[in-house]
C-alpha cells in the first residue's frame, strides 16, 4: 500500500479526534459552568441564612432592624451602632451577588428572587434612609442598581 492513501486517511482520523475533544471539552466546560452557578448560589443562600439568623437569633438585634426599618431615625445611637454595621452585612452579600449575576454567575431566576427581596426592603422607609446616609460607599454600578430598586418601589406605590 502507498504512504499516500495512509496520509489521507490519518489526516482524516486526525480530523475527528480533533472533533470528538472540541465536543468533549464543551461538555465539561459546560458542566463546570453549571456547578460553578450550583455552588455560587448555594453560597449565596447560606450567607443570606447566616445574615437572617443574626436577627432571628436575637431579640434585642431583632427590635432594632425591625424598628430601624420602619424609622432608622427613631434610633438611639446606641442602636444605631448596631442597625449600621447589619445592614452592611446584607449589603455586602446583595453587592456581591449582584456581581455574580453581571458576570452570570449566578442564575437569572436566583437573582431575581433576590432582586425581588431586596425591591421589598427598599419599600420600607429605614431602608431608604440607611441608603441616603452609606450608599455611596458602595461601586457606581451597584448604587444605580439599587437606586432603580428605589424608583420602581416608589412608583408601585
Amino acid at each position: 500500500m502507498e504512504i499516500t492513501p495512509l496520509a489521507a486517511w490519518g489526516e482524516f482520523l486526525g480530523g475527528i479526534a480533533v472533533v470528538v475533544s472540541l465536543v468533549y471539552l464543551a461538555s465539561q466546560i459546560r458542566q463546570n459552568s453549571k456547578l460553578l452557578r450550583a455552588s455560587t448560589a448555594s453560597a449565596s443562600v447560606a450567607e443570606n441564612t447566616s445574615s437572617s439568623s443574626l436577627i432571628a437569633g436575637d431579640s434585642e438585634l431583632a427590635r432594632i432592624y425591625w424598628d430601624g426599618l420602619m424609622d432608622r431615625s427613631s434610633l438611639s445611637e446606641a442602636d444605631r451602632r448596631r442597625f449600621d454595621p447589619l445592614l452592611h452585612i446584607f449589603f455586602a452579600g446583595w453587592n456581591l451577588e449582584y456581581q455574580f449575576a453581571e458576570d452570570g454567575v449566578i442564575g437569572p431566576v436566583v437573582w431575581e428572587n433576590r432582586r425581588k427581596g431586596m425591591s421589598r426592603l427598599f419599600q420600607q422607609p429605614g431602608m431608604r434612609q440607611w441608603w441616603d446616609e452609606w450608599g455611596d460607599t458602595y461601586g457606581s454600578d451597584f448604587v444605580d442598581f439599587v437606586d432603580g430598586l428605589i424608583r420602581e418601589g416608589e412608583a408601585a406605590v
